[in-house]
């Protein structure tokens, strides 16, 4: 495992994180802990591993779900527009905002419509973004029987469409994250169901996570480990659960040493 991550982060160009030689080095010695171990600043990238799906066909009533996958360095976040209008709140997730040796991950997001409108047919972006920059793919939503379906706000409460329950579901999360030694980091954990769904986080030992000191689960369902270890590495899996259902994800999270950083 820890080799297949290592291997990941490699395809990702983190190359360009590389060690100063001795004539990059500044005479003045930085206060940014990172700086004065030798790392020129950061270079920004993104990119998206696994586009939605460009065309897709429903019928009106149908469940629906785009998915969309990045990787970056800082961390990427994921948003989904419908035209212009952005639909989701996938904040970003990355703690070491002033750091030179951001972390870096995969993830995935899933665009869950659980019951199609004619109003749903439109262009939707999967929109990747990592600090400056920032990537885009779009996918078109097609109802193909939409003509005379288009249903009212009373209607709605009528055919209990609006307010019905649904399955949990994870929306936002990431697949992987890597980040070394020391720092702070954040694991998304983004859901959608109706009841709300509760959520808890398990260790890599089958271990609920409580929060302490080190390990705070978030209101929206991030988990916050500060300071991370060596120990610390491992699968971290959400779960999220309602009366209908549950859903889980795993973040496998790879705390690296500074020297391993400097080699990639």
């Amino acid at each position: 495992m820890i080799l297949s991550v290592l291997l990941m982060a490699i395809s990702l160009n983190v190359a360009q994180c590389r060690r100063l030689n001795d004539n990059d080095i500044d005479n003045e010695v930085s206060s940014n802990p990172a700086a004065n171990l030798g790392y020129r600043e950061h270079d920004d990238w993104v990119q998206i591993s696994q586009p939605p799906v460009p065309v897709v066909n429903k019928k009106v009533g149908a469940h629906v779900e785009l998915y969309c996958e990045a990787m970056g360095s800082p961390p990427p976040t994921i948003q989904w527009y419908k035209g212009n209008m952005r639909i989701t709140e996938n904040e970003s997730f990355d703690t070491n905002v002033i750091s030179r040796m951001p972390g870096l991950a995969k993830v995935s997001s899933r665009l869950v419509i659980n019951y199609l409108l004619p109003r749903h047919q439109d262009f939707y972006r999967c929109v990747a973004e990592s600090g400056r920059k920032v990537r885009t793919s779009t996918a078109k939503l097609n109802i193909v029987n939409k003509e005379g379906r288009e249903m009212n706000f009373t209607q709605l409460i009528s055919a209990k469409i609006l307010g019905a329950h649904h399955l949990p579901r994870v929306t936002f999360w990431a697949q992987t994250y890597m980040d070394v030694i020391g720092t702070d980091v954040i694991l998304p954990c983004r859901f959608v169901g109706n009841p709300k769904p509760n959520l808890i986080w398990i260790d890599p030992n089958g271990k609920v996570i409580e929060n302490d000191d080190r390990f705070t689960v978030l209101p929206e369902g991030e988990l916050r480990i500060r300071s991370i270890l060596w120990s610390d590495m491992g699968g971290y899996t959400c779960a999220v659960e309602n009366t209908l259902g549950e859903d889980s994800i795993e973040t496998f999270l790879y705390p690296m040493q500074v020297n391993t950083y400097s080699i990639l």
